[in-house]
């Protein structure tokens, strides 16, 4: 866990980290994704409609072809919303069966804008423009795909960050995305997570032999697993800090109110510590 300030990238950027592999990374710790150029159409890795005009516009810079697959690492709005845009297109959606389920269980709870109005989002105003299109192709635990040259598997993790978390491994060019299963130097969301399993499955990440891991969230970190133990250091210490304020506070709420994690000075999305703190004081609480 780095004791210095980290210095995000305060607007949206590309940058092409190995030949035909192109890495949107989101300002201010927003979302990130890929564009993989093969020999027949792109693939992309997760797709936000609100970053469309931005994303298409380098997309168009470097292949003139519409996406042929869309692989989605699990099912939140800033992941899949887009999926749409790219199926109109032509493109072929991919991802864990239990995205498309959760898709569909939001969904069930009225429109999905408006359902993640009522969470905070603030969406509803998107839903004339928003097509819901969960995976096309699903699977339960993993799914290898060669397209147009490139090989691409697709491993669900288990709940972590959702329940559909998964990862997409570039074996060949040893590359892994990680979806929201790591952030760089940002402070990760927790709503929706299982923070037992999550702590237990982050040290799996590290048996992929990756050069580079590319999170969900935060600027490009260096080559190799430092970044993954970064994630299992901030979850330790998140999870120590609440243990402790809750031997001074028995209330959750009271106890989240005390931790505070000052080797996270700078870090992108602070909003989401309070709530990281609040979450893992109810789990601790529960499990006793």
């Amino acid at each position: 866990m780095p004791k210095t300030p980290a210095s995000p990238i305060k607007s949206p950027e590309f940058r092409e980290i190995s030949p035909g592999v192109h890495i949107y990374i989101g300002g201010g710790g927003q979302t990130n994704f890929g564009l993989i150029l093969t020999g027949d159409k792109p693939v992309i890795i997760d797709s936000d409609m609100r970053v469309r005009k931005h994303f298409l516009k380098y997309m168009r810079g470097v292949t003139r072809k519409n996406a042929g697959l869309v692989l989605n690492t699990h099912h939140n709005f800033d992941h899949t919303s887009d999926n749409g845009y790219h199926v109109r297109r032509g493109a072929v959606t991919v991802g864990a069966g239990l995205i498309r389920q959760e898709m569909e269980r939001e969904l069930r709870r009225g429109s999905w804008a408006a359902a993640l109005d009522k969470s905070g989002f603030h969406l509803g105003h998107l839903a004339p423009g928003l097509d819901f299109d969960p995976p096309m192709l699903t699977f339960d635990d993993r799914l290898e795909v060669r397209y147009g040259g490139r090989l691409f598997q697709l491993i669900r993790i288990g709940h972590c960050h959702t329940r559909g978390d998964s990862v997409i491994w570039m074996p060949e060019e040893k590359i892994l995305f990680s979806g929201d299963l790591i952030a760089n130097r940002s402070h990760t969301a927790t709503g929706q997570a299982d923070l037992e399993n999550w702590r237990r499955e982050l040290p799996r990440l590290k048996k992929f032999p990756a050069l580079r891991f590319i999170p969900g969230h935060g600027a490009l970190p260096t080559r190799g697993s430092k970044i993954v133990d970064e994630n299992i250091t901030y979850f330790k210490n998140l999870r120590r800090r609440v243990a402790a304020a809750l031997k001074k506070e028995s209330s959750p709420q009271k106890a989240a109110a005390l931790v505070q994690m000052p080797e996270c000075k700078g870090w992108t999305r602070p909003h989401n510590l309070a709530a990281n703190a609040l979450n893992m004081a109810k789990h601790l609480k529960k499990v006793g």
